[in-house]
């Protein structure tokens, strides 16, 4: 009897340590799951996965936990307590697959699943061997379906009691690594979109810096190339021609440095455009290449121009740009060669129409050419100091050309001189019935002409004055949109030109009010030339928009302002709205 008893109290004491124990495990399994559940989201996932194996260590015993991801066709372990685990790979057979899908399982012995078949592999040739019991959980990270591997040494460690606890583990921990995920989405989204948004700024910001920094260059560049021009005009001759016409050069070579700069600012905010219109091969580059001929042998160099037949035709693209192009080249040609000749051919063949300027100068070798295109980028130091020039002209024309549908090739060697080639599609067109004239200066055509002048700065409105009295017009000059309103409404004009940019009411405002006022009373649309130093292809579009029947960029040509008046007052329409482009 007190042998039975002193069983029964063993008995006892051992169920007692065996709950005590089951409590005790019950106690760190629920801490284990709280930690998990605890983990926080904004933490990387390597981190998070590190400190879910250090919880479940306090749960349950293992000897290494691995954590796989299915990629493609392979499932990779990404991390793990041992650090030769990482980067194995194995096939994402059945077994792994269905883990994966939502079926845990308990493997009495690693080895007997056909994924290891013998060893996990890394791409480096190392290995990792299974072990014996072991449970796989699914488990994700946000990005695929994944595994939790739970293995010990040894054999059939693992109940199912076990496995439930794993699983559960793996719910927690896919569950915060998904938080994890959305979490660093919402921040990449928030950190691109401010990205974006200040990039936007910046552009904008950049747009109205040229826009004004072209504005403010132009209007005291409009006074110095066009009173040049009528001074050069004026009668001057010998030395005092000479220097005014000087003067002109200078002040278009500053133009032409202007307008390259707003073209690459168009260019990196895509605002940069091509026009379509005919034009006539080789006429169109005529102007371009007699400019380039007289520079040439004022330098003592031979100028070869050769023109093939088949280029004589009319084509059709952006001739403003074809010429830019063409002017980069030939100035680059005259202006790095010091002795003997600049050679200009123009060619159509195959679909293209092909210009080649070869030179005798400076030449450049494969390194210089291969950076040569790239923007402000020129020859080397010397090159610089020799011939200046801003490094913007080859960038830019490749960029034109390309625009076109073309390129732009060179090849040259050191001493031995340089040829660029510059090809665009050639697409045939129709010659226009109608052909632009031109006009002299001094001539009295325009002499019926009434001129409302609408133009708030002092010099510009002197200018103007001084173009429209060497065609003898009448004129009426105001300084801001509201008196060219006002006057407008007091006297009939054949034609006005309006500054955009000025006080009390800018010249776009004034535009809309003149025609409200002409369609009110059924009044035909009287010709308005918009006159703006802002050449931004936008601000060209805005003033059309407005009513303006055509735009005028500053600084003034004045045979293209005397050539745009006479033509406009002379096809004008008796209806509104008239368009037309002298931009």
């Amino acid at each position: 009897m007190t042998e039975d008893v002193e069983q029964l109290r063993e008995a006892l004491a051992s169920a007692r340590q065996q709950l005590a124990a089951q409590e005790q495990r019950l106690r760190q399994q629920d801490l284990a799951l709280n930690g998990i559940a605890a983990l926080q989201a904004h933490e990387e996932p390597e981190t998070l996965i590190a400190k879910a194996f250090e919880l479940i260590a306090e749960a349950l015993a293992f000897d290494r936990a691995m954590f796989l991801e299915l990629r493609e066709d392979r499932f990779v372990c990404i991390a793990s307590t041992e650090a030769a685990a990482v980067g194995c790979e194995w096939p994402a057979g059945v077994f792994f697959r269905r883990v994966a899908d939502g079926r845990p399982a308990v493997v009495p012995d690693e080895a007997r699943a056909p994924e290891w078949s013998g060893m996990g592999t890394r791409a480096d040739g190392g290995g990792l061997r299974p072990l014996k019991g072991a449970i796989y959980a699914p488990i994700s990270a946000g990005a695929g379906p994944g595994l939790l591997v739970l293995s010990s040494a040894g054999h059939g460690a693992y109940s199912p009691a076990d496995l439930r606890l794993v699983s559960r583990l793996g719910i927690f921990v896919s569950q915060t690594l998904a938080a994890a995920q959305r979490r660093r989405l919402a921040q990449a989204a928030h950190v691109a979109e401010t990205e974006r948004s200040q990039a936007v700024e910046a552009s904008e910001a950049k747009s109205r810096f040229l826009a004004n920094m072209s504005h403010e260059i132009r209007t005291p560049l409009n006074g110095v190339t066009t009173v040049a021009v009528l001074l050069a005009e004026s009668g001057l001759q010998g030395r005092q021609k000479e220097m005014a016409q000087l003067i002109v050069d200078s002040s278009r070579a500053l133009e032409r440095l202007l307008n390259d700069i707003l073209d690459l600012a168009k260019v990196e905010s895509g605002r940069l455009t091509l026009e379509e219109a005919p034009f006539e091969l080789p006429s169109a580059l005529a102007s371009t290449f007699d400019l380039f001929a007289i520079r040439a042998e004022a330098q003592g160099l031979a100028f070869d121009l050769r023109v093939a037949p088949a280029a004589h035709g009319w084509f059709t693209g952006d001739v403003a740009r074809v010429r830019q192009v063409a002017a980069n080249l030939l100035s680059n040609a005259v202006k790095f060669t010091q002795h003997g000749e600049v050679g200009v051919s123009l060619s159509v063949d195959e679909g293209f129409v092909t210009l080649e300027v070869r030179d005798t100068g400076v030449g450049f070798d494969a390194e210089t050419a291969a950076r040569l295109f790239e923007r402000f980028e020129q020859a080397d130091g010397s090159v610089t100091r020799r011939f200046g020039g801003s490094g913007l002209g080859l960038a830019l024309s490749r960029t034109l050309a390309g625009m076109m549908g073309g390129d732009i090739a060179c090849r040259s060697a050191p001493g031995e001189g340089s040829t660029f080639t510059f090809r665009f599609p050639a697409r045939a067109a129709q010659a226009p019935m109608l052909q632009e004239s031109s006009t002299v200066l001094g001539s009295p055509g325009a002499a019926a002409l009434n001129v409302l002048v609408a133009e708030d700065n002092p010099n510009n409105r002197a200018i103007v004055c001084m173009v429209l009295e060497a065609i003898q017009a009448r004129t009426v000059v105001v300084e801001n949109g509201a008196q060219a309103v006002e006057a407008f409404a007091a006297a009939p004009f054949d034609i006005v030109l309006m500054d955009l940019q000025m006080p009390v009411m800018d010249g776009l405002s004034a535009t809309r009010r003149i025609r409200e006022m002409e369609r009110a009373v059924g009044a035909g649309a009287t010709p308005i030339i918009a006159l703006s130093a802002n050449a931004m292809t936008h601000h060209v579009e805005e003033a059309l928009a407005a009513g303006s029947t055509a735009h005028v960029a500053k600084p003034i040509d004045p045979h293209r302002l005397i050539d745009t008046m006479l033509t406009l007052t002379s096809v004008a329409a008796h209806a509104w709205p008239a368009t037309a482009s002298a931009s």
